[in-house]
C-alpha cells in the first residue's frame, strides 16, 4: 500500500503541467549497469513528455552520476516548460555506465530511433544535455557522432551540458590533490577510486601516456584544437557552471584549480577562437543546492531554466 502510495503521488508531480507522460520499458536487463541505484530492478526504461499539439524538437535530459531518473525531475522545471513550447522530451535511465560509453551510446540511439519512428520526427531537432557525467556523455555523443556519423543515429542539434569535468589529464591531477590533501574522506575515496580506473584504463598517468588522455578527453587544454572539442565547432553549446569559492575553500579546502569552471570556460574560448559563435557558458555564483537543501555547486539549480529553454528553442528552430 505504501509504494502505491509513493508511486501515485510521483505521477501526480510529473503529470503537472504535461499532457501525456509514459514510462517506456526499451530492456529488461541492464548487464552494464547504466543504471544503479535502483535497488534489485535490471530495467532500463525512459520517461516521454508528449506535447499535445505539433512537436517542434526534442529535449533529452540526462540525470548525473548515480540520480535516479525521478530526482531529476524533482529538481529542474526545464521539462515542464519545454514540453509548453511544442518539445517532447525524453529522460533516459542512464546514470552511470561504462568507460568507452558505447553501451549508453545503443541505449540511447535504440530511444532516439523509437521515438523518430513513433512521431515521425527529423532526427535534426535533437537537443541533449545533462549534469555531470550526463554533460559528459551527451558531450562525448556529439563529438563522436560528428567524428564517425555512420556510427550514430542522429547528430544533435545542440548540447547543453551543466558543470561537467571535460579534461581528463586535469581532472587525474585534482585526484592527486585531493587524496594528498586527505580532508574529506568522500571526495578522497571518490579520488582514489578515480584515479585508480584511470590507472587500469590508460595505464598510468598522463605524464606517462598524454595521448591516451587526449583521445579520451571530452577537451583537452594545451592539445591542438582543444584535442577532441574540435568536433563541437560547428555544434550549438551552452554549457553552465557556479564559482562559489565559499563552498570550495570552507566546505573542501580546495581552489580554482578543483573546479571544473577553469576547463569549461577555456573550452568555450577555445571554440569560439575556431569559430563557433554558437558556444556559450553562464557562471553563476552560489547558487548550487541539492535536492536535501544542502549547498553544492555542482547541482541542477546552477541552470537557468528559462535562458536553456530560450536558448533551446531558438536552436531548434534554425
Amino acid at each position: 500500500m505504501k509504494n502505491l502510495l509513493i508511486f501515485t503521488l510521483l505521477l501526480n508531480f510529473l503529470f503537472c503541467n504535461a499532457q501525456e507522460f509514459e514510462k517506456i520499458t526499451v530492456s529488461k536487463t541492464d548487464n552494464s549497469e547504466l543504471y544503479i541505484n535502483d535497488e534489485n530492478s535490471t530495467e532500463l526504461f525512459y520517461y516521454k513528455f508528449v506535447p499535445k499539439n505539433n512537436i517542434r524538437g526534442v529535449l533529452v535530459i540526462i540525470p548525473s552520476g548515480g540520480e535516479l531518473v525521478e530526482n531529476t525531475l524533482k529538481q529542474i522545471t526545464l521539462h515542464k516548460i519545454a514540453l509548453e513550447k511544442g518539445i517532447l522530451v525524453i529522460v533516459p535511465s542512464i546514470n552511470w555506465g561504462t568507460d568507452n560509453r558505447e553501451e549508453e551510446f545503443k541505449l540511447l540511439d535504440k530511444i532516439f530511433t523509437e521515438v523518430v519512428s513513433k512521431h515521425k520526427l527529423s532526427k535534426d531537432k535533437f537537443i541533449i544535455g545533462g549534469l555531470s557525467s550526463g554533460a559528459m556523455i551527451s558531450l562525448t555523443y556529439a563529438e563522436k557522432s560528428v567524428k564517425k556519423p555512420e556510427n550514430f543515429f542522429l547528430i544533435p542539434k545542440g548540447i547543453f551540458a551543466l558543470d561537467a569535468p571535460l579534461d581528463q589529464a586535469r581532472f587525474y591531477k585534482y585526484c592527486e590533490r585531493e587524496i594528498e590533501k586527505n580532508i574529506y574522506q568522500p571526495a578522497v575515496d571518490e579520488a582514489k577510486w578515480i584515479k585508480n580506473n584511470c590507472d587500469s584504463i590508460y595505464g598510468g598517468s598522463p605524464e606517462k601516456f598524454s595521448e591516451k588522455y587526449v583521445e579520451n578527453s571530452i577537451y583537452s587544454f594545451g592539445a591542438k584544437e582543444g584535442g577532441n572539442a574540435k568536433y563541437l565547432k560547428k555544434m550549438p553549446l551552452l554549457m553552465f557552471t557556479d564559482l562559489d569559492t565559499d563552498w570550495l575553500i570552507n566546505q573542501r579546502h580546495r581552489d580554482l584549480n578543483d573546479w571544473n569552471g577553469i576547463d569549461i570556460i577555456s573550452m568555450i574560448n577555445q571554440l569560439r577562437i575556431m569559430g563557433n559563435e554558437n558556444a556559450k557558458v553562464i557562471v553563476s555564483q552560489g547558487k548550487g543546492i541539492r535536492l536535501d537543501g544542502s549547498k553544492n555547486p555542482h547541482s541542477w539549480s546552477i541552470m537557468d531554466s528559462d535562458i536553456c529553454l530560450n536558448w533551446i528553442i531558438e536552436t531548434i528552430d534554425k
